[in-house]
């Protein structure tokens, strides 16, 4: 059910439907590549803050180049200059593992997602980046343009910015039905965790919840306090994150997160129902896909919309190919039927 739709590295896909033609954002691509190696180029990574891949029927993709970068400046919060980013590289299974860097922006960029402003539609793009005044935490900040594929014009302060909790991530939008906006995100707090896997293996561990942030009709000015909505439990591991709000024809409200560690099998897709936006959220028996299933690796980090009546989602899994462990965007649709998820 599940088709390949970019093979490149293209994490966290966020898709957005305007005038019959969808359009995917995606993290920079220099964030997480397993395993490169020393043969292929690494000029183009980082270049663009934001990934950006175009289709007209949901199926044929195009990746555009690092200069149409949606996001071509950044909020003045955000950090500046580049910064060596340690990996490895190995040829083949016999090879010697070799540690080398590359040069990427401090800003680091994750995690994009949109929604068209209902007072004047313009276009609003949260992102999260590294904070200038943290050495590696992010914060979450907005931008608005005309079009949805920009260019966007950053927002000076950040929407959220708790890098004493260990930053924030992975914004995503939402408008319920009486029209009151939302944005749901992850407290990054594995980044004060203790060590091990993704930082939060090795006790105490800590939390990294995600929260729901209600917005003002300009969809970037908070009203009111936060609201924990999710949070890890041992079965995650050491986290619980990227989370995607969506509601039925049913009324009841969809809650996709992952858990485990994107950099290994253990990553995956859950979700959880409520009959109210703030909760409380009832997690679904099992993950909606795990590493195996249909024969993905790790995956997760999804984004679902509805079409026309018809659910679609894109989530991004691990594939290995000669130019390292990359995370490749796949999508598929799905049914919403009562408290469960249909593939």
């Amino acid at each position: 059910p599940f088709h390949e739709a970019l093979l490149t590295n293209f994490p966290d896909p966020a898709i957005f439907k305007h005038n019959e033609t969808w359009y995917a954002f995606a993290t920079n691509n220099a964030a997480g590549v397993l395993h490169q190696p020393l043969n292929k180029s690494a000029q183009d990574y980082g270049k663009a803050h934001i990934q950006l891949a175009i289709s007209t029927d949901f199926g044929n993709w195009t990746l555009q180049n690092y200069t149409s970068d949606p996001l071509p400046t950044l909020g003045d919060w955000v950090a500046t200059g580049y910064m060596n980013m340690n990996t490895t590289s190995q040829f083949n299974a016999s090879d010697i593992l070799l540690n080398y860097t590359v040069a990427v922006p401090r800003s680091n960029v994750w995690a994009p997602d949109l929604l068209q402003r209902p007072s004047d539609k313009k276009f609003i793009l949260y992102y999260s980046a590294t904070a200038a005044n943290a050495t590696r935490n992010h914060c979450v900040g907005a931008a608005i343009a005309d079009l949805p594929q920009g260019p966007y014009k950053p927002l000076p302060t950040p929407i959220a910015c708790p890098t004493y909790l260990g930053g924030a991530i992975d914004p995503s939008p939402f408008i319920d039905v009486d029209g009151k906006i939302y944005l749901a995100y992850k407290v990054d707090g594995n980044n004060n965790g203790h060590g091990g896997i993704c930082g939060n293996t090795i006790p105490p561990l800590v939390n990294t919840p995600i929260l729901l942030q209600r917005l003002a009709e300009d969809a970037v000015t908070p009203v009111g306090p936060s609201l924990d909505i999710m949070d890890r439990i041992r079965e995650d591991g050491p986290l619980v994150e990227a989370p995607a709000l969506v509601r039925s024809d049913e009324g009841v409200y969809f809650l996709f997160f992952s858990s485990g560690c994107t950099r290994m099998p253990s990553y995956d897709l859950k979700y959880a129902t409520s009959t109210n936006v703030t909760g409380p959220y009832k997690r679904a028996s099992r993950p909606l896909l795990l590493t195996g299933d249909w024969g993905l690796l790790a995956p997760g980090s999804v984004s679902v919309r509805c079409d026309a009546k018809r659910w679609r989602m894109a989530f991004h899994a691990r594939v290995n190919t000669s130019f390292g462990g990359v995370r490749a965007m796949f999508t598929t649709g799905l049914v919403l039927n009562g408290t469960s998820v249909l593939l």
